[in-house]
């Protein structure tokens, strides 16, 4: 997978964040989800039985994870030649507290932390990177020649219409290369 990143400011993590202020941020990210955690706020282990392997089963355990609200229910889509599902989450309103260094702790939730999907080869660590309530993730989940691959863009409440539209011009620029 090729993508261009033409302005500034954007770092390298699992695709590319670009951060404005201190906890707020966008992001794309890419990568091959193997399983989703049993619970995003009561229990970060993986699933078990893990998430099945095609894109539906993905998109069917993302849009069933608690506690987060679907805002776009999974759908079919083609992108970048491929087909797949497109579907949205967003963090509920869930009371949080200032962590006293750069963001927030979710009351109640294990460590402070929300997390979701566990990418292939990370050794079992979930994505964690969700800072407060309206947090939202949009997901393309495509069956690239037998792979299912996950493009995440994610973004802050309040994230300027400035890196929004850098944001757009990344997912814009992907190339799937055999």
């Amino acid at each position: 997978m090729v993508y261009d990143v033409v302005e500034e400011g954007w770092s390298q993590w699992g695709g590319a964040t670009k951060f404005h202020g201190e906890d707020g941020h966008v992001a794309v990210s890419i990568g091959t989800v193997a399983n989703l955690v049993t619970h995003g706020c009561k229990d970060s282990s993986p699933a078990d039985p893990p998430v099945g392997p095609t894109v539906e089963d993905l998109a069917a355990a993302l849009a069933d994870l608690a506690p987060f609200r679907v805002t776009s229910a999974p759908a079919d889509v083609t992108m970048y030649g491929y087909q797949g599902k497109h579907l949205e989450l967003t963090v509920p309103d869930l009371p949080v507290e200032s962590d006293g260094e750069h963001g927030y702790d979710f009351v109640g939730c294990v460590g402070g932390n929300l997390s979701s999907w566990i990418l292939a080869g990370e050794g079992g660590e979930p994505y964690f990177g969700y800072t407060e309530p309206g947090y939202t993730e949009e997901f393309w989940i495509l069956d690239v020649e037998g792979t299912r691959l996950m493009i995440a863009a994610e973004r802050t409440p309040g994230s300027p219409a400035e890196y929004l539209a850098e944001q757009r011009a990344i997912l814009d620029s992907i190339r799937i290369e055999p």
